[in-house]
């Protein structure tokens, strides 16, 4: 975003629709779940690298309520900023970002009216929203979190190094000028 002209806009996505509202433990919910060797490590190293010191909570939290949270932040004119904290708070801080307190903690950090935050996670004002996006994105065929769309062409899933994202974004730069100039490439 620093270094292209780019529009960020977060949608929900129910990687696991079974986890209940108070969260499953990690072993629990990824019994038989295997990961190529070095996955994890590699992972991991590629977030330290960006910065970021990511850890395997031991809580996986049931996201609904998150993503509810981050429509709110969308309408406040929050939305970078609260996705980056709900990001650092579940993967830095092992936090339950399915939790309201937490949602609501985080928002208020960020510059949201925590208590307005509340009223609307309660009376579930945004769950229309919610279901709408996760219901779009299982018909779109996206299977795993997080997915980058761009321009509605080109998607990336998965966590991925700055350069992949920077050869995506050139090529819809690119695509974008060769259209203005009445050239189709």
């Amino acid at each position: 975003m620093e270094e292209f002209e780019v529009d960020f806009d977060a949608w929900a996505y129910d990687l696991r629709p079974g986890i209940p509202r108070e969260g499953m433990p990690r072993e629990q919910a990824t019994v038989g779940r295997t990961y190529p060797p070095g996955y994890v490590d590699n992972l991991l190293q590629t977030a330290r690298d960006s910065g970021i010191d990511m850890k395997r909570p031991a809580l996986i939290p049931n996201t609904r309520k998150a993503h509810e949270a981050t429509e709110f932040a969308k309408d406040a004119g929050r939305l970078l900023s609260f996705h980056r904290d709900v990001f650092r708070a579940y993967w830095e801080r092992e936090e339950n970002i399915g939790d309201i307190d937490i949602l609501c903690r985080v928002g208020e950090e960020c510059g949201i009216d925590a208590g307005g935050l509340r009223e609307a996670l309660l009376d579930g004002r945004y769950a229309w929203q919610v279901d709408e996006q996760i219901a779009w994105a299982r018909a779109a065929g996206i299977t795993g979190v997080p997915t980058f769309i761009f321009d509605e062409r080109f998607a990336l899933v998965g966590a991925q190094e700055y350069e992949v994202f920077r050869d995506v974004a050139g090529r819809v730069i690119r695509s974008r000028e060769q259209v203005a100039s009445g050239q189709e490439g």
